[in-house]
């Protein structure tokens, strides 16, 4: 981690594109989506029940990229983690992320 907070992911060439990827940093499942050159992180364990999100349908519509839990049917902004259908009624964690020499980086939001 560096002293500003960002932590190393995986490499750039490792995300795939515009499918949902389950990284462990620091203890904690997080779900990379990479759509052209925006990059999204948030939590990957649903507010509703903790199933992976990770494993939901991912849509991408203009400016607005959502992802919907398999289990129940929750879908979850992926720009601020916000829910935007329940059951869940809590938002995920969302994260700041930046390509830095190759990097996919990510750090909590304040």
């Amino acid at each position: 981690m560096t002293e500003d907070g960002w932590i190393a992911a995986l490499p750039l060439e490792d995300l795939p594109e515009v499918r949902a990827t389950k990284v462990m940093l620091d203890g904690a499942a997080v779900l990379l989506y990479r759509s052209g050159e925006r990059i999204f992180a948030i939590g990957n364990r649903c507010t509703h029940q903790g199933a992976p999100l990770d494993r939901g349908p991912v849509k991408v519509s203009g400016s607005e990229a959502t992802v919907t839990c398999q289990a129940h049917g929750s879908m979850f902004r992926l720009e601020d983690g916000r829910v935007m259908r329940g059951p869940a009624t809590r938002s995920v964690p969302a994260y700041d992320v930046r390509v830095a020499e190759g990097q996919v980086e990510i750090r909590d939001r304040a």
